[in-house]
């Protein structure tokens, strides 16, 4: 039988890179799995699947089964005396999928379709070097010697014609190509400009005239190499635009959003056009700031009121502002009136209120962490105060404005 000690180095494996592990006695029975914690239903489901694959394999002692989209190997090895094999499998072959293009997978028809996408989430994606360097280092732990990896590469398989050099040959190509070119620095500026002068309609036309944007090297697997690619366009981003004009906490709450949308992309395809969407985004916020831009104040006002923007989130007064900008409280705060015309508490109410807005919008924090957040008494004055500024409360405000003004996916 299988020792503790190499059920914990599978298990080990596993935690490592979350292929999922079979092992199998001299009958091809299961008698144990190693996969990501799901439910039984779906436990139950995919070793039903698991079962009727073994049912498919010619050649136990030593195959690789390669579908459209999903790979699988086995091989035998000996123990006391006793043939057991290891199935490791389902890994996905090239980025993740849209739900309907799930439904390609060998498995998709055993499962329901929420099942699927829950199970899929849990599987890795591995790549040419990943995938052989996995295989090896099982067969060298459990058989003492493993295939060279030009072997496994010009592997024939037995489900299906060709070798697995021929099945990542794409992907093999696209990360040569991927690493070894980078958009010129002048391109990238060209729609960092358009972002930084609010001109959508230059950056749509950039956009539709510039090649596609390379982002170097940064990973084997290609979701991961645009992931990080779009995380580091997204900061640039965020940077024109605040050079632009945008509002700081606005930016980089907007940069967190749009990051989070990309975490949740399973294929290229949407990847791109949620980093596009995010450029387009930010550019449009630009020019209306733009559009709405404060008057020129005198000094001590402008300075009151950076001051005010920097530090929201705590309780500012008349007393600590005088400070900054030395001047008595009562004469900054006849200056301010009358320079502004409103009250130095009512502008800070105001700012107050619309970081209240941005973050019922773009966040998913509570009323109370908001309020926490924005320094009020209690959550139940900022509910108050909101409401008289705004006419709802800030449940009503985020129920309203989440849905139609924040579309991102």
């Amino acid at each position: 039988m299988i020792t503790e000690y190499e059920k914990s180095m599978i298990q080990a494996f596993f935690d490592y890179n979350r292929i999922p592990m079979w092992l199998l006695d001299n009958r091809l029975k299961l008698t144990a799995s190693f996969f990501p914690e799901v439910s039984e239903t779906i436990k139950k489901e995919l070793t039903t699947y698991m079962e009727i694959l073994v049912d498919k394999i010619s050649n136990p002692d030593f195959d690789i089964l390669c579908y459209e989209n999903d790979l699988y190997y086995i091989f035998a090895f000996q123990k006391d005396y006793e043939t057991f094999h290891l199935l490791a499998g389902p890994m996905l072959l090239s980025g993740f999928y849209h739900k309907a293009e799930m439904h390609t997978l060998s498995f998709a028809s055993c499962f329901r379709t929420k099942d699927l996408e829950i199970l899929v989430e849990t599987l890795p994606v591995v790549s040419l070097s990943s995938f052989s360097s996995c295989l090896r280092i099982m067969m060298l732990f459990f058989k003492k010697e493993a295939p060279l990896l030009d072997e496994i590469l010009n592997f024939k398989f037995s489900s299906l014609q060709g070798s697995l050099k021929r099945t990542f040959i794409y992907e093999f190509f696209e990360n040569m190509e991927e690493g070894s070119i980078h958009t010129p620095y002048i391109e990238e500026l060209e729609v960092l400009n358009c972002v930084r002068d609010g001109n959508v309609n230059r950056l749509e036309t950039t956009y539709k005239t510039l090649p596609r944007i390379k982002y170097g090297h940064m990973s084997n697997n290609p979701l991961r190499q645009l992931f990080y690619g779009c995380i580091a366009n997204t900061t640039l981003v965020t940077r024109y635009a605040i050079e632009g004009g945008l509002e700081e906490e606005s930016a980089f709450t907007l940069s967190d959003v749009y990051i989070k949308q990309m975490e949740n992309c399973r294929t290229l395809y949407e990847l791109n056009t949620v980093n596009e969407k995010m450029a387009v985004d930010f550019t449009y916020r630009v020019a209306e700031s733009k559009n709405t831009k404060q008057p020129e104040y005198i000094k001590p006002i402008t300075q009151c009121m950076d001051y005010i923007c920097r530090n929201i989130h705590t309780r500012v007064s008349l007393e600590l502002l005088s400070k900054e900008v030395s001047l008595t409280p009562k004469y900054l705060s006849w200056l301010f009136r009358k320079e502004t015309g409103q009250t130095l508490s009512s502008f800070i109410e105001s700012q107050k209120i619309n970081q209240a807005k941005n973050l019922l919008i773009y966040s998913r924090y509570s009323c109370n962490d908001i309020s926490q957040y924005l320094s009020y008494y209690s959550q139940s004055y900022f509910i108050s105060i909101f409401k008289k500024n705004v006419g709802m409360t800030p449940n009503q405000y985020r129920n309203k404005c989440s849905r139609s003004e924040w579309h991102p996916s």
